[in-house]
């Protein structure tokens, strides 16, 4: 009887296991086989894909085969209501208005201005400077989208980084493209070049001419208050500005941008101290002004004549973004200046044998321009408000070759 009772033992929790380990083979393989219940939404942009653009599951960002849908998103998100008054969130010194208990009046933090705090200084600046009146209405109830077009090579891949993170929670779509000679930018997206923006980058390859007539096709639900903005490789436009652009409405078109003149880094500045470049401006004016043709738009002799008199972003002080020149390293600059035209450097004074590591070095330690003569100013991290984009200032860890010269030995004193 005893052997009965123990032989029944044992054959229960034998069972017991068993039923177990069944129990866990289950939950196995409906981890393995259930369906991604992720969706885009949420995303800048919804693509339509064909059946055949499956087969190559690696690539997240989009070429020509792409069927693209940008997102409308309400402004109100990014506004909080005290009563009758509408205040900018990043404009506005909410906690003081708080405390005070402040319901009636927006209170504007440092650098920001207007009745809802919704003006960067650059901007209120640019309408006050402005030679014909600016009457900005806003802020609307619908964001515009911002489509981004630059092109990118081996040379700008450092700003591009920059310029895709520090843009990259605005811009609703960036078309980056390069040289139909060239699969630089294709094995770098191949490679998670900006990962987590690849869901808003379009890729393709081209000169730039006739860019936008090509695949603004592809864009479905394209607006004709939407924006295009265009910049050179070494741009890098006010995160501000942009984002003021896409609230308010009857800014003056088109858009042109003055830039901070950083050079090797942002540690140095030309003397010249601002650039002027790019351009901005809505769908309907680049179609009736410039025959949709991008180039035009980025061009400063068209900007500047009379015909166009829209609206310049920076002066002296203060700054429609950065224009980093020859910010990359060594090698890189003495390949890229092979690759230009003799105009570019002066030759003339300069031994071409010269022109090397140990040259460039040279000149980024004594801050001189790459002619061997303009002597750059000097820059300093934590005095300037400008100093560099406000993303590069949080991850100085992965830019700090960008921020301090690592070619000086004052500079290690002086950051």
């Amino acid at each position: 009887m005893y052997i009965f009772r123990l032989s029944l033992k044992r054959r229960i929790s034998v069972c017991v296991l068993i039923t177990c380990q069944v129990f866990l083979m289950l939950i196995y393989f409906y981890a393995q086989f259930e369906p991604n219940k992720e969706t885009s939404e949420g995303n800048g942009i919804k693509f339509l894909q064909n059946s055949e653009e499956f087969g190559d599951q690696r690539a997240t960002y989009h070429t020509s085969k792409s069927n693209i849908i940008l997102k409308t998103a309400s402004t109100r998100r990014n506004f909080v209501d005290f009563n009758s008054s509408l205040c900018f969130k990043n404009g506005t010194d909410l906690p003081s208005m708080k405390i005070n208990r402040a319901k009636w009046k927006c209170n504007c933090l440092p650098g920001w201005h207007g009745n809802d705090c919704g003006f960067p200084e650059v901007l209120w600046r640019a309408v006050l400077a402005s030679k014909k009146p600016v009457k900005i209405k806003g802020p609307r109830t619908f964001e515009r989208r911002l489509i981004y077009l630059f092109k990118i090579d081996r040379f700008s891949e450092y700003i591009a980084d920059i310029r895709i993170n520090d843009l990259g929670s605005i811009v609703d779509l960036f078309i980056l493209y390069e040289d139909d000679t060239s699969d630089y930018l294709r094995r770098k997206l191949d490679a998670d070049f900006c990962k987590e923006y690849q869901h808003k980058i379009l890729y393709a390859k081209s000169d730039g001419t006739n860019l936008w007539k090509r695949l603004k096709g592809y864009l479905k639900n394209l607006r004709n208050d939407d924006i295009v903005l265009s910049s050179d490789s070494n741009e890098i436009p006010n995160r501000d500005a942009l984002i003021f652009l896409k609230f308010y409405d009857q800014w003056p078109q088109p858009v042109k941008f003055r830039y901070r003149w950083s050079v090797f880094g942002f540690y140095w500045m030309h003397p010249s101290k601002t650039i002027t470049g790019g351009g901005a401006c809505t769908v309907s004016f680049l179609k009736e002004s410039f025959n949709n043709d991008v180039k035009l738009l980025n061009d400063n002799k068209t900007l500047s004549s009379p015909a166009y008199k829209g609206l310049t972003l920076g002066d002296l002080n203060h700054y429609g973004g950065w224009y980093c020149e020859y910010c990359n390293n060594p090698a890189e600059i003495v390949q890229f200046l092979a690759s230009k035209p003799t105009n570019v450097i002066n030759w003339n004074r300069i031994e071409h044998q010269k022109v090397d590591n140990n040259y460039i070095e040279d000149l980024i330690e004594n801050g001189v321009y790459v002619d061997g003569k303009t002597e750059l100013k000097k820059a300093h991290k934590y005095k300037d408000m400008y100093f560099a984009p406000k993303f590069v200032m949080e991850h100085d860890w992965k830019y700090d070759f960008l921020l301090i010269n690592f070619y000086s030995k004052a500079d290690y004193y002086d950051i």
